[in-house]
């Protein structure tokens, strides 16, 4: 209640620690890291000696750091110094050194040869003990195995956890004479060293960097400073997709303008490789940033020699040793560019595709990689970007499929691969990048220029056919390598098949003793494959014997992890029950108080919780955004409904609530939270259920809310902070505020958007926007997808077509017709697949414990369950170890030895399995530019709930100079997530997942809020828009979405139940045919009567279960219901329509089914406020069967009126 405001965020800081003791105690077990072995404990010594004298010589550094003194006479000095060295013999460097020298470091060290400014000694000795403990600090980071050094996770994570990086950052934070200390120059090389060091391989580490990022983008540096930063910079993101998902346009433009200002360096074409394609995937949304920022910068960035005088330049580069050797020079970043272009077109980027072709033509590719004295890294890169620029792309690049140039290459493939068969069997003088080349670049693109679909539509093969034996005959010479790795020969072997598979389909003629070689390869590779498995799986039960110490030390920190995992069990109930007692002080903070106090009367007029809430925004401006975060949260709770907490943790709050009120007599203190929420009496909806800590209902709590400036708090968090945490917590907030469609909360959010919403609705238009523009980048189909796909529904359109002529012939046969007349084995067999997917989902669903509130602990906890459980499937997989027998029923004969091959086999196939299924799954999953649209659709439903039509109005036109239509938006939205933008809206089911079809869903319920009530406005804005999105709509009900629908039938019965909601709402209360006409203008009446015939037949093998919740799960029977309803509103416009819609007859179940639908479909007539008549249908529920006509009478009669 004070009115400084630092004080008030300490306060909210100590209050909000205060609420959670325990779960801090739970942290700090997880961070406990235990010192196994006795080197443990003497690194654990050096570190924490080191980390204090480093620590201070940072904190001291302005009494020792060198500084330069005023006036000439310093000069004079230093110039008298050097000339004494130089008498004296001495060798000294310059002063102010050449930066690229001294990044370098190549004449030895600056602080052991004692170069630079004169110093006190004291001084030089604090350079060489900064010096020291760097040093060792790095080399705990890596164990020096040549070529690549190996991380050290376990000392990675103990300097972590003694905050090794945070003195580190303050040290490259020194201020120092960047002209003069060469020195320092060395130290802080050095500091950059260990925190690559230090990140390598550890996304823990770079997760905790990536919050420093800032300190690396000094756009103000010199040349020393910003090639060391690009390198830290880039093991930050390195193998990180996560991160590098999140690389925003100022770090892009930082690294692309370091280029300009310090020079062509490949240290910074190598970080924009880095953040382009990680984890051997790459990011659509970072590939754009990069493509796009380097063409607008043009030549000072992209250096290429597509003219004559400059490819001659090239290629002396080329034949001279001193651009060879020279990581820095011209050749070494032309090298890196190219290679950073094909990494930015990788992945069929249609947008990159076309701004590279300009870049490097085919033309040009083709005389670089095919001239004498290129090199091979240079063809590597070339070879690469061809790949992925001309043959791995989305659209068709008719020049490479019609044109001499890739048979040219493929002569120039050719001459490489004798070159390598013909090599020295001395492996030291061996040419590994030729090799490399040969076996990894030349065979992929061999194999997927004739994997390509449009490769089948050329005809050169034909004509070629002599090379193409010479290319199958030169692969195959290759595969007899006696120094190809497992991968290298895994990559000619799939060459060697895809050449021998394109010869056998063309009709290429082959020569019988390669032919039979061939066969023989594939052969022996399948055998060896076979028992190499078995020996592998023997080596790794070897190893485990052998390094039992190791396996003694992992049982240990299995163990402590298996007490932090049964400690957070015990107390999670306890950490949700003591934070949740905030919550209740939230509420009534005035009975802390004494009567009569200052205090308790501010605090009961609201004073406590309106001084919260406009101190909250105050916080964002002091930088504490963690803390607005939390403050959000908890004004979230305060409206959530009673949770319960266990006997413990009901204890607990009693308990606390007694310390905290133990002055007071409250009966509200004792309210148990373990009943079912209650409804206040007369009242019904959301808003009407009672808050047991609250001891008010929803709506009341929204309203107090409201009246202390959460309404307000809500807006402008959204315009001022259009990003970040705060941003969603903000709306999730405003969702709280407006749960139950509360007229009040709409009310007071409309007096204040009438005033100021242009910015509050730009915000949410450029979220819509740029989660269009994600979609775009991220979400793709390949033709392979799009091929395969329409060749399974060719496939089973004829395989229907046959069935059909069956069914037809067994009729007139007099065959039993029955069910399955109507429904083909296919569909029989998907219904029941489905059926038991969905049963088990619910079951998931229903069994599953409450949600708990996301902490920032919970995505470490995931990965670390991950892990742990990848390491029991291994152990598995690895047979019984001591201790352990095969169990029962398993035997250890020679085809299953004590662990089994086979099932070692099993397993190995099942991690593949997983591991790919995981991947794919990553792929799918959508970026946070795009999930985040689920809050801002419920949002903006919420805000149009109960028909509110100045809202409905509001979201259409805002009569500000820049108007922003969100309705259309939401539209243009729908449309681009169900891939509609490709122009096939047959495809919905490559496009649509279970991690998309929650968004989907609420995309079709905001917008069917948006137009009930009526608002004939926006049921024309959607009805008529440009984009033809109501296509889309219809195309949900009409077309079939698979894979979804065969293993989860629940979500597309939901996806159809709320298409159509929307197609009725478009329509409702209409005088004119014009929508009508519109939805009838892509639909063909006799599908939709068949798509709700077939939901009504899928309640016949939908499994039963009468524990299930039918509230939440769509009933297909009730989704062809809505459906039916829909053709029946559609058949006053349409003749054809209506007569479909009368059965013929009950004997057929198509026919039983129009007859089901009919009997239980009835309609009303209202009058309308301005004396119109409509006419309303609606479904009859089953049980008003049960009703007696006595009940139907006195309901009718005696009901009261609405």
């Amino acid at each position: 209640m004070h009115d400084y405001p630092s004080l008030v965020s300490g306060a909210l800081q100590l209050l909000f620690r205060h609420f959670s003791q325990r779960q801090e105690v739970l942290q700090a077990f997880k961070q406990v890291q235990l010192l196994v072995s006795s080197s443990d404990v003497e690194n654990y010594k050096q570190i924490k000696q080191d980390l204090d004298e480093l620590r201070l010589l940072v904190e001291k550094s302005e009494l020792w750091v060198y500084k330069c003194k005023l006036g000439s006479a310093s000069s004079d000095n230093l110039t008298k110094k050097d000339k004494d060295k130089a008498k004296s013999g001495k060798k000294v460097g310059k002063l102010k050194k050449d930066a690229t020298l001294t990044y370098n470091h190549e004449q030895g060290s600056a602080i052991d040869l004692d170069i630079g400014p004169t110093i006190e000694p004291t001084a030089v000795g604090n350079y060489k003990t900064m010096k020291a403990i760097l040093k060792r600090l790095s080399a705990l980071c890596l164990d020096d195995v040549l070529p690549f050094p190996k991380p050290k996770k376990h000392e990675q994570r103990l300097l972590r956890n003694m905050g090794a990086h945070s003195v580190v950052l303050e040290l490259l934070q020194i201020p120092y004479e960047k002209h003069e200390d060469t020195r320092m120059h060395e130290i802080l090389r050095l500091a950059h060293l260990f925190l690559q060091a230090f990140l390598l391989a550890n996304q823990s580490n770079q997760a905790l960097l990536h919050k420093n990022l800032d300190l690396f983008l000094n756009p103000g540096a010199n040349i020393v400073h910003g090639l060391l930063d690009a390198e830290t910079a880039r093991a930050i993101f390195q193998d990180n997709i996560s991160l590098c998902s999140e690389v925003t346009d100022k770090v892009v433009q930082h690294f692309v303008h370091c280029i300009e200002t310090h020079g062509r360096h490949v240290q910074y074409l190598r970080f924009l490789q880095t953040i382009v394609k990680s984890e051997r995937q790459f990011v659509r949304k970072t590939q754009d940033m990069v493509m796009a920022e380097l063409v607008n910068v043009g030549e000072e960035v992209l250096l290429f020699y597509n003219d004559k005088s400059s490819f001659d330049l090239l290629i002396e580069m080329m034949r001279s040793e001193r651009h060879l050797m020279d990581d820095n020079g011209a050749l070494t970043y032309h090298i890196n560019l190219v290679h950073l272009l094909a990494n930015c077109t990788e992945g069929k980027n249609v947008y990159t595709e076309i701004k590279c072709h300009s870049l490097l033509p085919l033309d040009d590719i083709v005389r670089v990689v095919t001239h004498p004295d290129c090199l091979p890294e240079m063809k590597t890169s070339y070879i690469n970007f061809l790949n992925h620029c001309y043959i791995d792309t989305e659209v068709e690049m008719k020049e490479i499929y019609t044109s001499n140039h890739m048979w040219k290459l493929f002569e120039n493939f050719m001459t490489d691969m004798a070159l390598v068969c013909s090599s020295v069997s001395d492996r030291q003088h061996s040419d590994i990048v030729q090799e490399s080349y040969i076996t990894d670049t030349v065979m992929n693109i061999i194999t997927m220029f004739f994997d390509s679909p449009f490769s089948d539509q050329s005809t050169t093969v034909q004509t070629r056919q002599p090379v193409f034996v010479r290319l199958l005959q030169g692969a195959f010479r290759v595969s007899h390598c006696d120094w190809l790795t497992g991968s290298q020969k895994y990559n000619v072997e799939q060459c060697i098949k895809t050449l021998s598979e394109i010869a056998k389909n063309r009709g290429i003629a082959i020569p019988v003793d390669l032919d039979s070689q061939v066969n023989t390869l594939f052969s022996q590779t399948s055998m060896v494959r076979k028992h190499g498995r078995v020996w592998l799986m023997g080596k790794t039960r070897r190893d485990s014997q052998l390094n039992q110490t190791s396996r003694d030390y992992r049982g240990i920190i299995e163990g402590l992890q298996d007490i932090v995992t049964l400690l957070e069990e015990q107390l999670r109930p306890l950490v949700q029950a003591e934070l949740s007692v905030l919550v209740d002080v939230l509420h009534r903070p005035e009975d802390l108080f004494e009567e009569d106090t200052d205090a308790r009367h501010k605090c009961e007029s609201g004073g406590f919780i309106s001084r919260l809430i406009k101190h909250t925004e105050r916080l964002l401006e002091e930088k504490e955004e963690l803390l607005c975060v939390k403050v959000l949260q908890t004004l979230k709770e305060m409206m959530t409904i009673d949770i319960e907490f266990g006997e413990k943790g009901e204890k607990l709050r009693q308990e606390l609530l007694a310390r905290y009120y133990k002055k007071k007599e409250r009966c509200s203190i004792q309210v148990n939270l373990t009943h079912p929420p209650k409804v206040k009496t007369g009242e019904h909806g959301p808003g009407s259920v009672v808050l047991g800590r609250a001891n008010m209902t929803l709506a009341e709590v929204q309203c107090h809310l409201d009246q202390q400036g959460a309404s307000d708090l809500v807006v402008d968090l959204i315009i001022n902070n259009s990003c970040g945490k705060v941003f969603l917590e903000a709306v999730e907030l405003g969702i709280a505020l407006l749960e139950g469609g509360n007229p009040v909360i709409q009310n007071s959010l409309y007096n204040r958007l009438i005033i100021n919403s242009e910015k509050f609705f730009g915000v949410f238009h450029d979220k819509m926007r740029e989660a269009q523009s994600e979609i775009k980048a991220t979400v793709t189909v390949s033709t392979e997808d799009i091929k395969a796909k329409r060749d399974e529904k060719d496939k089973a359109i004829k395989s229907a077509e046959e069935k059909a002529a069956a069914i037809r012939k067994e009729r007139k046969t007099g065959a039993a017709g029955g069910l399955h007349e109507a429904l083909t084995d296919e569909l029989t067999a998907m219904l029941d697949n489905a059926a038991m997917s969905t049963k088990k989902a619910v079951n998931i669903v229903r069994n599953s414990s409450r949600p708990v509130p996301v902490d920032s602990n919970t995505e470490d906890e995931s990965s670390r369950k991950d892990s742990q459980g990848l390491s029991a499937t291994d152990d598995q997989g690895s047979g019984p170890g001591p201790g352990q027998s095969s169990g029962p029923g398993q035997s250890s004969g020679p085809g299953q030895s004590s662990g089994g091959a086979g099932q070692s086999q099993g397993s190995i196939d099942n991690l593949l399995t997983l591991h790919q299924h995981q991947h794919k799954k990553d792929e799918k999953k959508m970026s946070p530019d795009v999930s985040i649209m689920q809050q801002i659709l419920r949002f903006l439903q919420l805000l149009c709930e109960n028909h509110n039509r100045e809202l409905q109005n509001h979201l259409r036109n805002q009569s500000n100079k820049n108007n922003y239509n969100l309705v259309c938006e939401t539209l243009q939205f729908l449309d681009c997530i169900c891939g509609s933008t490709t122009g096939g809206l047959g495809l919905l089911g490559l496009y649509i997942n279970e991690f998309n079809v929650t968004l989907i869903n609420q995309s079709l319920e905001s917008l069917t809020e948006y137009c009930q009530g009526p608002c004939h406005d926006n049921q024309n804005s959607i009805a008529m828009h440009e984009s033809n999105g109501i296509d889309i709509i219809i195309a949900l009900i009409m077309n079939d979405i698979t894979p979804l629908s065969k293993y989860r039938l629940d979500l597309v019965l939901e996806l159809m139940n709320n298409a159509s909601k929307l197609l009725l709402a478009i329509m409702e209360s209409r005088h004119d045919s014009e929508n009508a006409e519109r939805i009838l203008y892509n639909m063909h009446p006799k599908t939709l009567v068949d798509v709700c015939k077939q939901a009504y037949h899928q309640e016949d093998y939908s499994d039963p279960d009468p524990d299930q919740d039918r509230d939440n799960v769509a009933s297909p029977k009730d989704v062809g219901h809505n459906i039916y309803i829909l053709a029946h509103q559609l058949a006053q416009h349409n003749r054809e329509m209506a007569a479909i819609l009368r059965p013929v007859s009950t004997e057929t179940p198509m026919d039983q089914a129009l007859a089901y639908y009919a009997k239980h479909t009835a309609q009303i007539e209202i009058v309308r406020s301005d004396r119109t008549l409509e006419q309303i249908v609606f479904p009859i529920p089953e049980i008003c069967e049960y009703l007696t006509t006595e009940t139907k009478n006195r309901v009718f009669l005696f009901s009261r009126t609405r």
